[in-house]
């Protein structure tokens, strides 16, 4: 991944836009969300392993907030969301462009 990407899909149902890009000067991804309908952007930051994907959200830039586990099967990646104490998990679905 070389450059900024957008892909859409849903946790658990709520429909989202995610951007992705390279992180400058280190390895790894970095990108922001957010739900349709109105919602602000949170920040994700993370990395990919083969086909796997795991990264940490932070609402305010500096907590995390919740974290992404997920596999890519063809050009889609699924996994699960959950919250930063893990007391919440949640289904998510990615559709790479």
């Amino acid at each position: 991944m070389g450059h900024a990407v957008v892909l859409r899909g849903d946790i658990d149902g709520r429909q989202i836009q995610l951007s992705l890009q390279p992180k400058k000067n280190e390895d790894g991804l970095e990108g922001r969300y957010f739900f349709f309908g109105g919602s602000p952007e949170i920040l994700v930051a993370g990395e990919v392993e083969g086909d796997d994907l795991v990264m940490e959200e932070s609402v305010n830039g500096r907590d995390v907030s919740g974290q992404w586990e997920g596999h890519r099967q063809g050009n889609a990646i699924s996994g699960t969301w959950s919250s930063a104490d893990g007391s919440i998990t949640k289904p998510f679905s990615l559709q790479l462009p």
